[in-house]
């Protein structure tokens, strides 16, 4: 079976508002530095869980399907 790889909206807005967060102009701040690298702690984690789970979900179908051929 293959997977379909599709990115979720709520996680590709994310990434649009951080990027638009770190190119506006108060780079200097480190207020800004230290919350824009949380954010993008916390983006690539949720990216990679949501990747986690397209796997198992995968992992999961094979097996029903190879379970009703039986």
């Amino acid at each position: 079976m293959t997977t379909q790889v599709q990115q979720s909206p709520h996680l590709a807005t994310a990434r649009r508002l951080l990027d638009e967060v770190a190119a506006a102009g108060r780079r200097d701040d480190p207020q800004v530095k230290a919350t824009a690298a949380a954010a993008h702690a916390l983006l690539v984690l949720a990216e990679q869980v949501a990747g986690v789970r397209l796997v198992m979900a995968a992992h999961a179908a094979d097996g029903h399907a190879a379970a009703a051929s039986s």
